[in-house]
């Protein structure tokens, strides 16, 4: 029997309470004695349940109970840590750099912008908060850790600036660390494992051991069926499918037989990538649509038709930074007068436009490893997941555009398809949903418990936050690339 400590707080995943809840399940089944470290009193900005009063006046019901019950029947130990008036244990600076860079991410990802500069008071205001929330969660889990002393401590994630205080915690006490995470691969499913999901290294270098024993017959038909189910509208693993075009549902293809070879160009958006360091950073690009502007000259040249999908992602950006996107694929217009654009709201199936394209063009998305499994040849001008193993071509500066690297090949989906076995074996399924702790899901809430979430216990400032996002994503869905005298609406 092992002991085994689990980080949590609501909001660490993003189903938070089901995937908790079935790791437990999973470990006590397994004979480990299981502890669960609730760090939510560090939390900044909290994303629990409305007010039951209010939750009871619109028709709903919130069952409190039911995870505190859950934690009972497995038997499973629960602490919930408090901040101590005085921090005893601190990070040491380099710590404390790491903690930092996993608040620029988390910074970024919740103004949803592209940059921090210039940096405002409500930026300034939430990164002071968030420095003091995980100052005090390190010296809270340090106490707690001595006190329990765990064999392994499994943590989400390892992102955020308090899941990192939690990994650092651990490791300053040589203490094994494993994560787990929503699921990726299948739905209704959970990430259980050594490897920190965005260790674009790590993850890669342990696909050949996971992969042992399974033979390339399982590993192809587990790609296949990860890519059939990514592909199906509506797919809980590709929520942006649901407002696509069916594939049987298209008639007419971008290009008939002896037509001009076809270039797709998919932008992606990353924000949290910031806080994984140098192994992420490994191109010297200022932007996406500065490599793709290049590409793109070059492939003009080769007489290619040329298509910019913009990732439906953009909806749900700030408005300064959905206009700031705006902008550059103005300019690449510019520069590429015959350059088709698919905007974010378009309802082109993206996977259709893979089938119809000779070249791929991606930074960073999903989209290139599925199309690798297509067998399409696809370049990428960023550091990916999945780079080091799949069958594709960087281009990390300009001197690697060039007419010789840009040549298709016949390409090998088997690197591919390995990597995409190694993130399905992983998974395990849920042993809890939505159902279990309230009566509507509060991934697709109704209008009237979007509104209801606005009175959270939280800052008028997130409030006002959470408002404005909504209105900047509604004009940002609404947006329409052509209106009245050809200028567009936004």
């Amino acid at each position: 029997m092992s002991s085994v400590a689990v980080v949590h707080y609501v909001g660490a995943t993003q189903r938070s309470r089901s995937v908790v809840a079935s790791l437990l399940a999973d470990l006590v089944d397994a004979g480990d004695k299981v502890t669960l470290i609730d760090i939510g009193s560090f939390t900044t900005i909290s994303q629990d349940f409305p007010p039951t009063p209010l939750v009871k006046l619109l028709g709903h019901r919130v069952h409190h109970q039911a995870f505190p019950d859950a934690l009972t029947n497995m038997g499973v130990s629960y602490h919930r840590l408090k901040a101590h008036p005085t921090h005893l244990h601190r990070p040491s600076p380099r710590q404390w750099l790491v903690c930092q860079e996993a608040i620029e991410s988390e910074l970024l990802t919740y103004f949803r912008r592209e940059s921090l500069v210039p940096e405002t008071g409500a930026i300034a205001s939430l990164r002071s908060a968030l420095s003091r929330q995980t100052l005090a969660c390190f010296d809270a889990l340090s106490r707690a850790l001595e006190s329990l002393d765990p064999e392994r401590v499994l943590i989400p994630n390892g992102r955020t600036s308090r899941q990192k205080a939690a990994r650092l915690a651990c490791e300053e006490r040589n203490i094994d660390v494993r994560f787990y995470e929503n699921g990726r691969a299948k739905s209704n499913s959970y990430y259980a494992g050594k490897t920190q999901p965005h260790d674009r290294l790590a993850s890669q270098a342990e696909v050949g051991t996971l992969l042992e024993g399974h033979t390339t017959e399982s590993i192809i038909a587990m790609a296949s069926l990860w890519l059939q189910e990514r592909m199906n509208p509506g797919s809980e693993t590709n929520t942006f499918s649901t407002a696509w075009k069916n594939l049987k549902d298209i008639s007419s293809p971008l290009k008939t037989q002896n037509a001009q070879p076809v270039a797709v160009f998919f932008t992606s958006s990353a924000d949290e990538f910031k806080a994984f360091g140098p192994m992420w950073k490994t191109d010297s690009w200022v932007g996406q649509f500065e490599a793709f502007d290049l590409i793109m000259g070059l492939l003009q040249e080769k007489d290619c038709a040329l298509v910019l999908r913009v990732h439906p992602n953009l909806s749900g950006k700030s408005r300064a930074y959905f206009l700031k996107t705006l902008e550059n694929i103005r300019a690449l217009q510019r520069n590429h007068p015959r350059l088709v654009v698919h905007w974010h709201n378009s309802p082109i199936n993206s996977y259709d436009l893979v089938l119809n394209a000779d070249y791929v063009i991606a930074e960073r998305s999903t989209i290139g490893v599925e199309a690798n499994l297509m067998g399409k040849p696809v370049w990428i001008n960023q550091a990916s997941q999945w780079d080091l193993v799949a069958d594709v071509r960087q281009v990390l500066t300009q001197s690697d555009i060039t007419a010789e690297n840009f040549v298709p090949w016949q390409v090998d989906p088997l690197g591919a398809q390995r990597f995409v076995a190694y993130w399905v074996l992983q998974e395990k399924p849920l042993r809890f949903t939505w159902k279990d702790w309230s009566t509507w899901n509060p991934e697709r809430p109704p209008l009237r418990m979007q509104i209801a979430s606005l009175a959270t216990k939280n800052s008028w400032r997130h409030r006002l936050h959470l408002v404005q996002l909504h209105w900047d994503g509604v004009r940002n869905a609404r947006f329409s690339a052509r209106g009245d005298k050809g200028k567009p609406i936004v």
